[in-house]
């Protein structure tokens, strides 16, 4: 028995590496524009008195923009003794069981924060953060706030590169330093320039099958001041996504950005090299081996884009191509219109008169085909078993094949089973 199962298990590993043999072909940048969700941000207002429906901040979040928001928002009111009790009922990496006395107990066991002075507050996570890391934003809930999260003009103008089929943004975060700037913004358009050329030249090497999608490879660059009012948000977003980024203030940063505005990891000062350039440039155009997003480098940035009509869009273009047209109808009737009168028995008896003057004129005439009047039952019997035979071989054959493979299997079972030990 304990053969058998081996025998079973080794058939079925062969069956399951083989499957797994073919790996996902479609690039990463393009497999995270269509299957990766963009990740939920986590933020909460703190207020006291209850916030109108017709508050100004509170107005821009019914926006239509906002619809489109990878935000998830909540409200705690320090009045209502259930509302900040709810969040102590959260779970917390925290391992205090206690129960809490007070709104700024809970906010500091359950969230490692002080209560805002200024209220309403908005506080901010990033995704999956919240209860397990320090926010990366505070501050007023204003429009101006309200605003600065929704969008900006570099986040707008980078979702439209992304939605119009770009492979990856690569943002830099100046340093101030014009000459550093300068000499990391070089190497990086270097780089780009250069892997674009090889992949297109790939491209063209290796088509991809018929029937499928083609992937155009283009690459672009987006700077930012850190001095930037309208960016301010976004360069919290950046450059907090990692703990030691603010040690190099003086230092350019690099992120490149695909898919529904995720953000690689950052490249920094003398890290803006040949060596790491390509290793991001090859991670984001490579094959997407690994499917599961989570196990995949970067951060999703808080963007208001409409990245499922930019998909929709890209695949209603590409079956548009392959409609072939249909080949033009003239016509679905003869030429020349039948005779409306019915057949008669004297009209049947002509043409059969016809057809047998006309096979006669052929028997005499012909000196290579022999036609006989009368046919042989017995004679033509054994020609239509062979065509029969010849037409049902390749069923046979399949089947056979089928059996065989079946037989093979439960042979091998059935020796592990049976075979003993000598």
């Amino acid at each position: 028995m304990k053969r058998y199962c081996i025998a079973v298990t080794t058939i079925a590993l062969f069956v399951l590496f083989a499957s797994s043999a073919y790996p996902c072909s479609t690039p990463v940048f393009r497999y995270a524009m269509e299957r990766w969700m963009a990740d939920y941000y986590e933020g909460i207002v703190i207020h006291r008195e209850e916030i109108p429906d017709d508050d100004p901040a509170a107005v821009l979040l019914q926006d239509e923009q906002a619809e489109f928001l990878n935000l998830r928002l909540s409200k705690i009111n320090l009045d209502d003794e259930q509302s900040w009790k709810r969040l102590a009922e959260e779970p917390a990496d925290s391992n205090s069981t206690s129960e809490p006395d007070s709104a700024a107990s809970v906010f500091k066991s359950r969230l490692g924060i002080e209560i805002p002075e200024k209220l309403p507050a908005l506080v901010l996570w990033y995704p999956w953060h919240k209860g397990r890391a320090l926010p990366f934003w505070t501050g007023e809930f204003a429009p101006s706030a309200i605003k600065a999260l929704m969008n900006s003009p570099k986040r707008q103008e980078l979702a439209r590169r992304l939605t119009d089929g770009q492979t990856a943004v690569w943002i830099l975060v100046q340093s101030g330093n014009a000459a550093k700037d300068k000499a990391a913004l070089q190497r990086v358009n270097h780089e780009l320039e250069t892997a674009a050329g090889q992949l297109k030249e790939m491209a063209a090497e290796f088509p991809t099958e018929p029937g499928t999608p083609t992937f155009s490879y283009e690459f672009s660059t987006l700077t930012i001041s850190r001095s930037d009012p309208n960016e301010q948000m976004l360069l919290a977003m950046l450059l907090k996504s990692e703990p030691d980024l603010d040690e190099y203030a003086t230092e350019p940063v690099v992120f490149p950005v695909f898919g529904r505005g995720r953000a690689l990891f950052a490249l920094v000062g003398e890290g803006i090299n040949s060596d790491n350039l390509q290793e991001a440039i090859a991670f984001i155009t490579g094959p997407c081996g690994c499917e599961i997003k989570m196990m995949n480098p970067g951060v999703d940035l808080l963007m208001a884009a409409n990245w499922d009509a930019s998909v929709m869009k890209f695949y209603e273009e590409f079956y548009e191509t392959q409609q072939e047209e249909l080949p033009e109808l003239t016509s679905v009737f003869p030429d020349e219109p039948t005779s409306d009168s019915v057949p008669t028995s004297a009209t049947f008896a002509q043409t059969n008169a016809q057809a047998q003057d006309e096979q006669q004129e052929t028997e005499d005439d012909s000196s290579i085909v022999h036609r006989p009047s009368s046919i042989d039952p017995a004679a033509s019997a054994p020609e239509q078993g062979s065509e029969s035979v010849s037409r049902g071989l390749g069923v046979v054959g399949t089947t056979a094949v089928s059996v065989g493979a079946i037989l093979a299997i439960a042979a091998l079972g059935t020796f592990a089973v049976t075979r003993k030990h000598p």
